[in-house]
């Protein structure tokens, strides 16, 4: 059986007898990151400890699947008790991905998905007409990745 080598910079390609398209690639992959946090706030150095509530977030999220909201009034220190505990599980779990996702409004929700898509440097990302949210459930989808 012949074939026919095609040689550029360490790409190649051999075909033998072929019956229907080629399709190959001419852009190298991106060389996935290590786990990262994309919490966009620092760490409050003046943070009140709230090591029981800590603790309870931490119980409830080591459930695989669990879902946690916190909720109340505005400025009782939500945010920065999901900024802490974000920064705790990072310091404990450094091969942890920790993503923030802003929902307080369908615009800024979408960018935080395409954020989310970027930093992780997710193949096809780059395209106007994908599903951003598709696309991204299907990378947190894969068991070897452990993320909050």
């Amino acid at each position: 059986m012949a074939s026919i080598s095609f040689h550029g910079k360490n790409d190649g390609l051999q075909i033998g007898v072929h019956h229907g398209p080629i399709n190959m690639s001419t852009v190298r992959p991106e060389t996935p990151p290590s786990p990262l946090s994309t919490v966009p706030f620092m760490r409050d150095p003046d943070f009140v400890r709230r090591d029981t509530l800590i603790n309870q977030i931490h119980e409830k999220n080591s459930v695989a699947g669990s879902r946690i909201a916190l909720i109340g009034l505005g400025g009782v220190g939500k945010s920065q008790l999901a900024i802490e505990y974000s920064y705790q599980l990072r310091s404990k779990s450094p091969e942890l991905w920790v993503f923030w996702v802003h929902a307080s409004n369908e615009a800024r929700f979408e960018q935080s998905f395409r954020d989310i898509a970027d930093q992780v440097r997710i193949p096809g990302r780059q395209y106007v007409e994908v599903d951003i949210f598709k696309l991204v459930e299907n990378w947190l989808r894969d068991e070897k990745r452990k993320w909050v």
